[in-house]
């Protein structure tokens, strides 16, 4: 990685925050708008070199974790961390007062100053210790995953590369795939409970300490949260479960004909077609080569971001023994680079994947230009670029598909939907972990079972105890490390639904809503991002109803070649 291992960079604290000081200093006493603005760009400037190398070590070690070097590397940021956040705490109270706040507002957009509002008291040095302990017990998660050793068919695996065996055509296979899977979660049940009990008091200490009564407004805060509230969420929930679990106990009912199986269960849940799942052509230089036509095809923006991408090595695709489990994009390098960090297994998701991840890393490269961090890693609308970009991208799908591709496109779309309820229960979930954050560990689990049963009733663990008792929770991360981002996914991707719906009527129109939502990035809260793309928003009244209807119409279009 030609951008990734140019050289390590140590940053001194001490150094950095006297420099901290003097840029905000300097800002607060600019003698006009012009040059208040010079001063908020060099305060950004220097903010970046504190995210990108943060970035960079994170990268590095979840690329080799069992690099000792690296894991040193990124304890020694995470240990700096909370000096810088109590620094952007000051940097949010400082632009907050500024003289010339309105003429910034003009030119930096209004966004920044609202985040600030919500931000500014994220952190004190009441809640350092606390704050150290919550990252330390993200990375012994993160690090409890990606240390995994599955043992199957006489062979040792990670979680990644036991993925494709998961979804076999050989039901015994899958079936016991999942079984040596979840051994390894029950190995490990009293660490994962561990884990976020622990995380569930130290988040609800820090809310206490920064003077709120549960965790719930501070998670909110922390994913920039600026127009949508608790009470949005619970509509929408309300939404999806009238409307989107009946929707979604029929696409299950459907996949438990098409696969030919008296009863489906838990392991069956990811094989969606009895000949197999779908494997999409060539290696993964093919992939690639064939994504950089697409994207170079189509739009001149697509294709700066491709050629930038390759040209600086800035994709990792392959599984490895030391590389953590997971896809994920990011932004390292003083040019903040687009990275894309992905793990192939052969299958059809890959491509999926690509392109979602994709989504994110081209919109970190078109709303770099603003110089904010928080407008490339826009928290509250991330996913809407990801999702975005997977529904754009399915014209190109006949290249890895071939004569398969409407089976792919029936495939993605249905899996995404058959997420939709788990988002839902998700979100329910975590409101219950903050807002009554005293209750046991074997509450926690009986509320996550009652919680399948009201939002997946059609899910059935065939027996397994283990899962039955409530514990299917320990893999999904987000519980974990980022605290309400789960449902940002569903969110994101029934708008992009809508976004697909368009380009299906007008290419070109849905194409420039998609770019133009890209250049701002998170200069704009979710709400105003969506309705500059004339996307619905999904907080309004029967917002889901019309597009389960198309979506059903779809279906119902291509079902019979797609089950042939």
């Amino acid at each position: 990685m030609k951008v990734l291992y140019e050289k390590f960079i140590h940053i001194d604290i001490d150094k950095y925050e006297s420099k901290f000081y003097d840029l905000l200093h300097q800002f607060e006493n600019a003698n006009s708008a012009k040059e208040q603005s010079k001063w908020f760009m060099k305060l950004n400037d220097h903010r970046f070199i504190f995210e990108t190398n943060f970035n960079s070590a994170r990268l590095r070690h979840y690329r080799e974790m069992n690099n000792e070097l690296c894991a040193t590397e990124l304890n020694a940021f995470t240990k700096m961390e909370p000096r810088y956040l109590e620094l952007v705490g000051h940097y949010y109270r400082t632009i907050l007062r500024a003289t010339y706040r309105d003429h910034l507002e003009d030119w930096w957009g209004k966004q920044i100053f609202r985040l600030a509002e919500l931000k500014q008291s994220l952190y004190s040095d009441k809640i350092e210790d606390e704050l150290g302990k919550e990252n330390q017990l993200i990375m012994e998660y993160q690090s409890l995953l990606g240390k995994a050793e599955i043992h199957f068919s006489e062979q040792k695996m990670n979680l990644s590369e036991l993925t494709p065996y998961l979804n076999s055509s050989d039901r015994n296979i899958r079936k016991d795939a999942h079984l040596a899977k979840y051994q390894f979660f029950q190995k490990n049940e009293g660490r994962f409970d561990e884990l976020l009990d622990g995380l569930v008091h130290v988040r609800n200490t820090i809310a206490n300490k920064l003077g709120h009564s549960s965790f719930v407004k501070l998670g909110y805060q922390r994913m920039h949260r600026t127009g949508h509230t608790p009470d949005d969420l619970e509509k929408y929930r309300t939404q999806v479960e009238k409307y989107g679990v009946p929707f979604v106990s029929k696409l299950r009912e459907a996949q438990e004909q098409r696969i030919g199986v008296d009863k489906l269960n838990y392991y069956d849940e990811g094989y969606l077609f009895a000949d197999g799942s779908l494997s999409p052509k060539g290696t993964h230089q093919e992939m690639i080569n064939k994504f950089k036509t697409f994207f170079s095809e189509l739009s001149p923006e697509t294709k700066v971001f491709i050629d930038e991408m390759l040209t600086h090595d800035l994709i990792d695709l392959t599984p490895r023994k030391d590389k953590m489990v997971g896809n994920f994009a990011t932004y390292i390098g003083p040019d903040k680079h687009p990275f894309m960090f992905i793990n192939l297994h052969g299958i059809a998701n890959d491509i999926r994947i690509f392109t979602h991840e994709a989504g994110h890393a081209c919109q970190f490269h078109m709303s770099r230009h603003w110089n904010v961090p928080e407008y490339i890693i826009p928290y509250d609308s991330a996913e809407l670029f990801s999702f975005g970009m997977e529904r754009l991208s399915w014209p190109c799908m006949e290249d890895f598909f071939g004569s398969n591709t409407k089976r792919y496109q029936y495939s993605h779309l249905i899996s995404a939907f058959m997420y939709m309820p788990l988002a839902s229960a998700v979100d329910e979930f975590e409101h219950f972990l903050y807002e009554q954050p005293a209750v046991s560990i074997e509450e926690r689990k009986s509320k996550w079972a009652e919680l399948e049963r009201k939002y997946i009733p059609e899910r059935d663990y065939d027996g397994n105890k283990f899962l039955e008792r409530g514990t299917g929770f320990y893999e999904i991360s987000h519980l974990f490390t980022t605290p309400f981002y789960f449902m940002d996914y569903d969110l994101a991707h029934l708008c992009a639904v809508q976004l697909w719906r368009k380009h299906q009527e007008n290419p070109k129109e849905a194409l420039m809503g998609f770019l133009e939502m890209c250049r701002n990035g998170g200069k704009l809260p979710f709400k105003e991002l969506i309705k500059m793309a004339n996307i619905k928003s999904p907080f309004e009244e029967n917002s889901i109803q019309p597009i389960l209807e198309f979506v059903e119409e779809w279906i119902e279009g291509v079902e019979v070649s797609v089950n042939k």
